[in-house]
């Protein structure tokens, strides 16, 4: 008996302890800053991604980029990203390349709070602030 009240001791921490996974409906509407990629700060510019239903759009720089995501647990996966073509100066064209990088494959979403979330992947990541 004994160990029966231990086991449920830990099985109701552990259950208390789980959050709830984000999913699309946590990102529809919103707006968050690219503060930093792969941790280094962004230079001064546009930096942004945004959320609308299934669609995820954006500027690392100077390009606008645009497509859909899916989230399946801790991971999101942004597929069929497209992006406008213009030459991009000096360290904005290395952030956008990195960023493009990291948006390419699979990410492992990291919460710090509740505004703060950073993207990670082998390519890098992607740290973000939500904009009110």
């Amino acid at each position: 008996m004994k160990h029966l009240i231990v086991l449920l001791a830990m099985l109701a921490t552990a259950a208390c302890a789980t959050s709830i996974l984000p999913d699309e409906r946590t990102f529809d509407g919103t707006r968050w800053h690219v503060t930093a990629i792969s941790g280094q700060p962004t230079p001064a510019g546009d930096y942004n991604v945004q959320f609308a239903g299934h669609a995820i759009s954006g500027r690392f720089g100077c390009n606008g980029f645009g497509g859909s995501y899916v989230i399946l647990g801790d991971i999101m996966n942004a597929g069929d990203i497209r992006s406008t073509m213009m030459a991009c100066p000096g360290a904005a064209a290395s952030f956008e390349s990195r960023g493009f990088a990291i948006l390419r494959l699979p990410m492992r979403m990291s919460w710090a709070s509740g505004t703060q979330l950073t993207l990670t992947n082998g390519a890098g990541s992607i740290a973000l602030q939500r904009i009110p």
